[in-house]
C-alpha cells in the first residue's frame, strides 16, 4: 500500500497521444483485471481497466478538445480518443506480457475499446481475447502490465481484487517486484527525452500475476 502511496517515481503517459509535451512527465495507472472463462473452462478473455491518474486525464481530456472538429459530444469524443489509445499502445503489446508454463505468448490484438471520465480520472478499457491459445489448462498463466520504458506506473489497484468469471476455485497471486534500488535511483535520473541502455526498463518494476485453478474434478 505504502509504494501506492508514495508513487515510488510518477513517470510520463506520452505514448498515448503523441505530442504531448511535458517538462517533467509524470504519471502512474491503477490497473483492474478480468479473467474470463468460456462454458467449457478454457480462458477466454483478459479485460483490463486503466484508471489514469487526474492530473495526466485533465492534459489527455485538454489534448483531446484541441484536436477535435466541429460541434461533437462528450460520448462520441471519448470514444474516438479510446480507438486512437488502441492504435498507439498496439506497438508496445498494450504495456502487457503473457506467459504459459513459462513460455511467452502472443498477445492479441485489443477489443472493445471503452473510455469514460470518473471523478475526474479518465478510465481506458479493453479486452484481449485469448481463445485462439487453447488455455483449457489455465495454470501456469502469467501476465505483467508495464510501460516497457517506465515513464509509467503500472500497479494492480489496492482497493479492487482480479476478478474470475465463470469459473470456481481460482485465484490470482500478485507478487510486487524488488527492483535493485541502484536501478531504482538510476530510473530516476531519465529525463523524458533520454532514452535507456537497459533494455524493457520498466519490466523490472511490474508486478507478476499468476492464476492458480484447481482441478475441475477436484
Amino acid at each position: 500500500m505504502g509504494r501506492r502511496l508514495i508513487r515510488r517515481l510518477l513517470l510520463g503517459l506520452a505514448l498515448l497521444i503523441p505530442g504531448l509535451a511535458l517538462a517533467h512527465p509524470h504519471a502512474w495507472i491503477d490497473l483492474r483485471v478480468g479473467l474470463v472463462f468460456d462454458d467449457n473452462g478454457q480462458l477466454e478473455r483478459m479485460q483490463q481497466a486503466w484508471l489514469i491518474d487526474p492530473t495526466y486525464s485533465h492534459m489527455l481530456l485538454e489534448e483531446m478538445t484541441r484536436d477535435l472538429e466541429g460541434d461533437i459530444g462528450i460520448e462520441e469524443a471519448l470514444d474516438r480518443v479510446a480507438e486512437r489509445m488502441l492504435e498507439n499502445l498496439a506497438a508496445y503489446d498494450y504495456f502487457t506480457e503473457l506467459h504459459h508454463d513459462d513460455a511467452e505468448i502472443a498477445v492479441p490484438r485489443a477489443e472493445n475499446a471503452r473510455l469514460s471520465l470518473e471523478d475526474r480520472r479518465l478510465y481506458l478499457r479493453f479486452d484481449l481475447p485469448l481463445a485462439e491459445h487453447d488455455l483449457e489448462d489455465a495454470n501456469g498463466f502469467t501476465y505483467r502490465v508495464f510501460d516497457p520504458t517506465y515513464w509509467i506506473e503500472v500497479l494492480h489497484d489496492a482497493d479492487d481484487v482480479v476478478h474470475i468469471e465463470n469459473r470456481q476455485g481460482c485465484e490470482v497471486q500478485i507478487e510486487e517486484a524488488r527492483p535493485d534500488p541502484q536501478l531504482m535511483r538510476y530510473a530516476a535520473t531519465l529525463e523524458r527525452q533520454d532514452r535507456s541502455p537497459v533494455d524493457n526498463l520498466g519490466r523490472y518494476f511490474a508486478e507478476t500475476a499468476t492464476l492458480q485453478c484447481r482441478n475441475r474434478s477436484d
